[in-house]
């Protein structure tokens, strides 16, 4: 197989897998962790600090699944927040009633409510790092420009955009088709592309 005959294949891989990911994301949506998505909570004040969250992550894994969040709020540590995708009315009693054998506290079940919290939208989840990544484009690009100059600044300019995007896209492709929970370490992994990328196109601006 010639060296034209392996970027024709790479490129139609590349395609399906953007194709995939728009497919997914439209039908499906991204899969966020538990912080992001729409939710539900209960809070309960056990009157006394907690010193050993543990316990009541134990609880919650029993009731709830091993997909749920436990933490402790409020100054003093005396409150505790407990979130899973749904929770039951029988699950809320059970959870409750758990956790006083643990800790004595006059909140009851019955006046425990369980709220929905909203699903964050991507936009808002990742809006503090769009600025600072748009200069670092912006700032690369210009880097390269000057640097390879004597390629043809329209060639190293299109390429220095071109590359990263692709990457970007191919990576969000792939989160999405195997429904990878985006979150906190998101932006880690698009950053690790970002660089990936760069230091491919230099690669090629350097032959």
């Amino acid at each position: 197989m010639n060296q034209k005959n392996k970027k024709i294949i790479i490129c139609a891989i590349i395609a399906l897998i953007i194709l995939g990911g728009i497919v997914a994301v439209n039908v499906l949506g991204f899969n966020k962790d538990l912080a992001f998505e729409q939710s539900q909570r209960i809070d309960i004040d056990v009157g006394q600090q907690i010193k050993d969250e543990s316990k009541i992550k134990e609880i919650a894994n029993e009731v709830l699944g091993m997909h749920n969040m436990v933490q402790t709020v409020e100054i003093y540590e005396d409150m505790v927040t407990i979130r899973a995708k749904v929770i039951s009315e029988e699950q809320k009693n059970t959870i409750v009633s758990k956790i006083k054998e643990i800790y004595e506290f006059e909140q009851t079940a019955e006046k425990t409510d369980i709220n929905t919290v909203p699903a964050t939208r991507i936009r808002d989840m990742y809006k503090q790092y769009i600025l600072p990544f748009a200069i670092s484009i912006a700032l690369v690009s210009i880097y390269m420009v000057i640097r390879y100059y004597k390629k043809g600044m329209w060639k190293v300019l299109a390429r220095t955009i071109f590359v990263p995007v692709i990457a970007e896209l191919l990576l969000l492709s792939w989160i999405a088709i195997v429904r990878i929970p985006i979150g906190r370490f998101t932006p880690v992994l698009v950053i690790l592309m970002y660089i990936a990328s760069t230091l491919y196109v230099i690669n090629k601006n350097e032959k």
